[in-house]
């Protein structure tokens, strides 16, 4: 599979998410609650590729990681029945989830289960302050394995056409 996408184009990317955050850092230190919540990205997203870009500049020179990246798709499913006591059930379902390196920016690419995706962010438990940028592609992607397939599918098409002609 070989997924083909013009990253150098600044015309291709959409800044879609751009916050500083603080938490309870004494939260974690007493009971290791998490400092910063989990944070839901207040849009719906149809890409699925997204650079993901995290700081934390005070931070100590061990720690690489910011948080994790979580992707979900509307489901309706009843979880009550794993989990009872529970009402509403589960509006949507997590489908994939990508590490995000503190102090940087990373490529993500994420699997292509719905024409809408939602994202969340969950920070390390120990970060107390984190500025979280998401961009979204919106340029073109091309799949080999699709433009294949559909080039197939073409030829099939004309083969069941010249086989129609054979049989009188």
């Amino acid at each position: 599979m070989s997924l083909q996408v013009r990253l150098s184009d600044a015309g291709n990317w959409r800044l879609v998410y751009l916050s500083t955050l603080t938490g309870d850092i004494e939260g974690w230190r007493r009971y290791r609650i998490p400092a910063i919540d989990p944070i839901e990205l207040p849009i719906t997203i149809p890409g699925r590729i997204l650079t993901v870009g995290a700081t934390y500049y005070d931070a100590r020179p061990n720690w690489k990681s910011a948080g994790t990246l979580f992707q979900a798709v509307p489901a309706a499913l009843d979880d009550t029945l794993v989990f009872p006591g529970l009402t509403g059930g589960t509006p949507e379902i997590d489908t994939a989830r990508r590490a995000i390196p503190l102090n940087t920016t990373a490529l993500q690419v994420f699997p292509r289960y719905a024409s809408e995706h939602r994202y969340r962010f969950e920070a390390q438990g120990w970060i107390p302050r984190i500025t979280l940028g998401i961009w979204e592609y919106i340029g073109p992607e091309e799949d080999e394995i699709i433009e294949k397939l559909e080039t197939i599918k073409v030829d099939l098409t004309r083969i069941e056409i010249k086989v129609d002609g054979l049989n009188p």
